[in-house]
């Protein structure tokens, strides 16, 4: 085929040279897949009833939807958009939300334990009492959230970009920082009663 365009271009046949080429390109875009979005009928089961766990919902398009109490456990939110959703107790425990945009979305009280959070992004997010116990947020976009008695225990905040965030009333204990260094903020620690006696003298 090389051969064949390289006589064309010499002899100066730009149609001839144009439809080889076209077919030859033709030929390898018809070779890559097409990527899929979500399943239509899971979002529609999602509206419709409020759950679908375990779903496939990557780069499904969430905006400014009420999915307050949701169950989603499991699903494959890879991509999706919730950008001004309203998710407030909603189920998330274990969930694929790699690269999900969380933009001015509500997230109070939901459940988010061990979900797989990289690049999200965190823009004015209301993650007040949410639980996000042992969740993966490396590399995340996190942008003046609401963490108030959020929990965070747990997890991975390595390479994490923060601006404007508060953690000061969140539960961090084992948090992973960027530096890889354990988080102690929210331990329960247990202080013997030899010890706790000589700060009670």
């Amino acid at each position: 085929m090389y051969i064949e365009i390289m006589d064309l271009i010499r002899k100066c046949d730009p149609r001839r040279v144009a439809f080889t080429v076209g077919t030859l390109l033709g030929g390898l875009i018809a070779m890559v897949p097409a990527a899929e979005a979500a399943d239509e009928a899971a979002i529609e089961r999602l509206i419709q009833t409020n759950e679908c766990a375990g779903c496939d919902l990557h780069e499904a398009d969430l905006r400014r939807l009420d999915l307050s109490g949701a169950n989603l456990v499991g699903a494959d939110l890879e991509g999706a958009n919730f950008y001004y959703a309203n998710l407030d107790g909603a189920q998330l425990q274990d969930a694929n939300l790699i690269d999900v945009n969380l933009g001015y979305a509500s997230l109070r009280g939901a459940f988010l334990d061990g979900s797989d959070m990289r690049y999200a992004i965190f823009d004015h997010t209301d993650l007040t009492g949410t639980s996000m116990i042992k969740t993966d947020l490396r590399e995340s976009y996190i942008d003046q959230p609401i963490l108030i008695s959020t929990i965070l225990n747990g997890s991975d905040l390595r390479d994490t970009l923060f601006f404007d965030a508060d953690f000061s009333q969140a539960s961090l204990c084992g948090v992973l920082t960027w530096a890889g260094t354990e988080y102690r903020q929210g331990c329960n620690v247990t202080v013997p009663d030899e010890i706790d006696d000589i700060y009670r003298r």
